[in-house]
């Protein structure tokens, strides 16, 4: 009897054990997913689908596709390590300098750092153009690569000196200029009017450097002005666009967003639809003033270069208000729905989601501009189609942007118990850089010029010549290429080689008589001959279409 006693206290204790185990998994399968992995579950399928969707994109059948991808992904990582660089050390300047200091010393120093990235702009183009290199030494530089080093620093700075620059006229609108949205608006104008004042201080500089040695200025010395009063003009345009358009949602809202566009969590979750719907009509008005700015530079002949750069000024200005309008109004909406409190993720989810969206109207743009629809002849909705696109790319690499800025202050803030905030986020942007410029200077930026420069007469020469390589190749490795085919491919090739670099015509000098003949198995047949030892009879040969199968002409 005890034994069986014995037996049925186990075989009880084991039901209970059983019940509270099933219980307890029961509880476990109905526990909601934290927020922080809900997070990085959506980052993760985010980013990877993001990768692969660049993928189709580089490599669509359209070359025009190709080219807004590249681009998009140009701006992306140029402005990402632009607001890498400008946060991190401008949190070294607010917690060593600027915390704990009054309204005045804040706003002097916001000023110093702004002049300081526009004059590290402007001595680091002056290196990589070679406009200096008489002065510090060292052999000429080759022209291709002061180019693409030109660009590239040039891209990374002028990105650098905007954020500064909103950075610096920011902390005058917030402290001195926070009354109304007119007293907000105000800044721009003396923005514009400050940045006037520096730039023609800069110009000046350049004038004196560039004729100090001989009087006059050389390649690369005009290299150094040009592409520096293009990061100007970028400067100006990012910057005022993005004072304009915290007036104006301070406008629509009634709060003044902090010198970097954000507000407290509260108010960003709270603006009503018709807020949202008044800020993307502002970048609406935004796009058609850029299409009057397109006008005036098409009807304005042989402007002055003042009257120019200002045009250039205005046309940046509102392509990029166009960008921040669609930004902030798209927050606007999605916060709204209060879908998550993570911000991490509700910016991950708001890049995704204008990424979608934006490649989804460049691909209905591209369609129409390619389908003429609007005439063959009018050049005024090409310009639209043109700058929609533009605004578009830019509007992408401001959402990552956000994504990317917030993402870093996240890994910051978590590692504060072993690692100062400022300095970790130091440490992390610099690290990041370093891997992400080399790369996308070296690979993604020269791709990106490649095809832009495949728009011009010249360009598109260079680039039906690549497909003509191409296919040249393709008949090498063939093993069903006959050798005769190879003769007439290679002989056509140096045919297209000359179209495309210049070059004469070997036989330019050879008096009339003497042609260039090739020996076949169906004859002897003249080859290639100098279009000046033509007939008129001569020229009735088709002309191969741009987007004509090349391996067709070559053995035609």
């Amino acid at each position: 009897l005890f034994q069986m006693a014995n037996s049925w206290r186990s075989f009880l204790v084991l039901i209970t054990l059983a019940h509270v185990a099933s219980v307890a998994a029961e509880e476990e399968e109905e526990a909601k997913a934290s927020p922080v992995a809900i997070a990085i579950s959506v980052m993760l399928m985010g980013s990877i689908g993001f990768q692969m969707l660049m993928f189709y994109l580089v490599n669509w059948p359209d070359a025009d596709i190709q080219r807004y991808s590249w681009q998009v992904i140009s701006q992306t990582i140029s402005i990402f390590c632009a607001v890498l660089l400008f946060q991190a050390c401008n949190g070294i300047v607010e917690e060593n300098l600027i915390e704990g200091s009054s309204p005045m010393v804040e706003v002097m120093i916001d000023m110093t750092q702004m002049l300081f990235w526009l004059t590290c702009m402007q001595v680091v183009l002056a290196v990589t153009s070679g406009a200096i290199h008489d002065l510090i030494g060292g052999e000429e530089p080759n022209e291709e690569a002061v180019e693409l080093n030109v660009k590239s620093w040039s891209v990374l700075f002028s990105h650098v000196a905007g954020f500064a620059t909103i950075n610096a006229w920011g902390s005058i609108q917030q402290k001195y200029l926070n009354e109304s949205p007119f007293m907000a608006f105000l800044i721009v104008p003396i923005g514009y009017l400050g940045l006037f004042i520096f730039y023609h201080g800069y110009d000046y500089v350049r004038e004196h450097i560039a004729h100090m040695d001989d009087g006059e200025k050389d390649e690369f010395e005009k290299i150094w002005d040009e592409e520096t009063e293009e990061a100007e003009n970028d400067v100006a345009g990012l910057s005022l666009s993005f004072l304009t358009v915290q007036a104006l949602r301070f406008a629509i809202s009634g709060i003044l967003p902090n010198q970097e566009g954000i507000e407290s969590w509260s108010d960003a979750i709270s603006h009503s639809s018709s807020e949202c719907h008044h800020l993307i009509g502002c970048g609406c008005i935004f796009f058609l003033l850029s299409l009057a700015v397109l006008n005036a530079e098409r009807c304005v002949k042989e402007p002055s270069e003042r009257v120019e750069r200002i045009l250039e000024i205005l046309n940046n200005y509102f392509t990029f208000g166009l960008s921040w309008c669609l930004f902030y109004g798209v927050r606007w909406a999605i916060s709204a729905t209060h879908f998550t409190n993570e911000n991490a993720l509700l910016m991950v989810a708001i890049a995704l989601f204008l990424s979608g969206a934006s490649f989804l109207m460049i691909f209905v743009l591209d369609k129409i501009e390619d389908n003429q629809l609007f005439g063959e002849e009018s050049e005024i909705a090409e310009g639209a189609i043109d700058k929609m696109i533009t605004g578009l790319g830019i509007l992408i690499g401001f959402s990552w942007e956000q994504s990317f800025d917030t993402a870093v202050d996240v890994v910051a803030e978590g590692m504060e118990e072993t690692c100062p905030p400022t300095l970790s986020k130091m440490i992390m942007s610099v690290c990041l850089v370093l891997i992400v410029f080399p790369a996308w200077r070296n690979h993604i930026l020269p791709t990106e010029q490649e095809l832009s420069q495949e728009t011009t007469e010249e360009g598109a020469q260079k680039a039906q010549l690549k497909k003509y390589a191409s296919q040249h190749f393709d008949l090498f490795m063939q093993h069903h290429t006959s050798e005769q085919d190879l003769d007439r491919a290679h002989l056509l090739m140096k045919k297209h080689r000359r179209e495309a670099h210049g070059h004469k015509h070997p036989g330019h000098k050879v008096p009339r008589g003497l042609k260039h003949l090739m020996v076949s198995s169906t004859g002897i047949i003249e080859v290639d001959a100098p279009e000046e030892h033509k007939k008129h009879g001569d020229h009735k040969k088709k002309k191969t279409a741009h987007q004509k199968d090349l391996t067709v002409s070559l053995l035609a």
